[in-house]
Parts: structure tokens; sequence; C-alpha cells
């Protein structure tokens, strides 16, 4: 690990003090952002799309649609997602772009049965592609609910063609212990998925959505 829980629970803890000294009128959300060196983007050097479930739950979870079997339906209702449809409902929206737009911004995870990724990558896709969303199957189990709650807990770490990564681990009103534990499950995540990270990794920071980046030392 580069940098251990007590350097980042510092960082947030300076981040969240800079932020309630301006008292802003929403619940603002906390990333973590990792900075790349001696990397090359554009011949691939660093490829990230991972999914990293987060030990301690944001109050704010993540919101998820969901398009299941006719047999997973009911275990997708218990897990209370934000938008529950079947394959015939999906395959009405055809056609219509903006309530496709419209749940392609409202939603940050799409969770579709096997039998209907074609569809939903017909319908959904021209809408998701753009703002870096993507449809993920549904596992072959019946009982799919605690797989939906899992998402709604979740944090996507991606990378594009700069030398960085930035992903939500939590919101302002969490402790700093808890959003640091957070971090490290992203962190952990990275540092299994870059060869040779201790050398690729460069800084790291958090930052809360309307303050400036801090620094986390890893001395």
């Amino acid at each position: 690990m580069i940098v251990g829980k007590d350097k980042l629970a510092e960082a947030v803890a300076k981040a969240l003090q800079e932020e309630n000294k301006a008292k802003r009128e929403f619940k603002q959300s906390v990333d973590i952002i990792v900075t790349f060196r001696d990397v090359d983007m554009k011949r691939g050097d660093i490829k990230l799309r991972e999914i990293v479930n987060l030990p301690k739950t944001p109050p704010k979870e993540k919101k998820v649609l969901v398009v299941p079997t006719f047999e997973k339906t009911e275990y997708a209702k218990k897990a209370e997602p934000n938008v529950l449809l079947s394959k015939e409902e999906l395959q009405k929206l055809q056609g219509n772009k903006r309530t496709v737009k419209k749940l392609a911004t409202q939603n940050d995870w799409f969770l579709i049965a096997p039998d209907s990724m074609a569809l939903a990558g017909r319908i959904l896709g021209p809408a998701l592609g753009p703002r870096g969303k993507f449809p993920t199957p549904l596992p072959g189990a019946v009982d799919v609910t605690e797989y939906i709650n899992r998402y709604k807990r979740s944090t996507l770490v991606k990378t594009k063609d700069q030398p960085h990564t930035q992903a939500f681990i939590g919101t302002e009103d969490q402790s700093a212990e808890d959003l640091a534990e957070n971090a490290i499950a992203v962190l952990n995540v990275i540092e299994g998925k870059v060869t040779n990270a201790l050398s690729k990794i460069g800084n790291i920071y958090i930052k809360t959505t309307m303050g400036k980046p801090v620094k986390v030392s890893t001395r």
C-alpha cells in the first residue's frame, strides 16, 4: 500500500474542514484523485474500468436501473432500484430519445438480464456511451437482490486519455475514517490492476465537489 489509512484520513479531514467553513447548501460528494507518472495513455499503458464496492456505504446511494428476467423481477424489487423495467417496457422506449436520455442522466448503473443486453445496447447505448456509462449483465443466480444492492454502494474507477483517475468515495457527512477506508478500497483495486503500480502512481488527492484538491502525504 502506497499510503496508510491515517494519512488518507488526515487529508479527508482537511478537505472536509475547508468545506465546513464554506457552508454549502447541498450535500457534497467526496472523491479520490490518483495521478500516474511516466505513462503513455494513448499507448494504453494504463486502462482502468473497474467497479469497486465501497466498504462504508455512503448515505447517498448510487441510482440503479434494472431490467431483470420475469423470474428475477420479485428479487429485483426487494433491492428497491431507482428504475425497474421489464423487457417489454424497455422495448417500448425505442425511438423515445428524450426519455432514454433522462434515464441515462438520472441513473449511475444499468443492470440488464443477459437476454436483454442486445436490446439495451441498441436502445440505451447511444445515450449511455457519451456519458461514460454502460450496461452490465445480471448474474445467472435467481436471487439478484444483494447483487443490485452492491451496485448501490459501488464506485467506478476508470481512465480515459489523461494520466489520472477520479472516483467517488462517499459524501461529506461521513466520517474521515470511513471515507479513508473507502479510499483504500479504490487504491487496492488500482494497485491490483496496474503493473508496477507503486512506481507509476504519482500523487493522491482528496476533493469535495466544490472544494480544492487536498494532497495526501505519502511520507
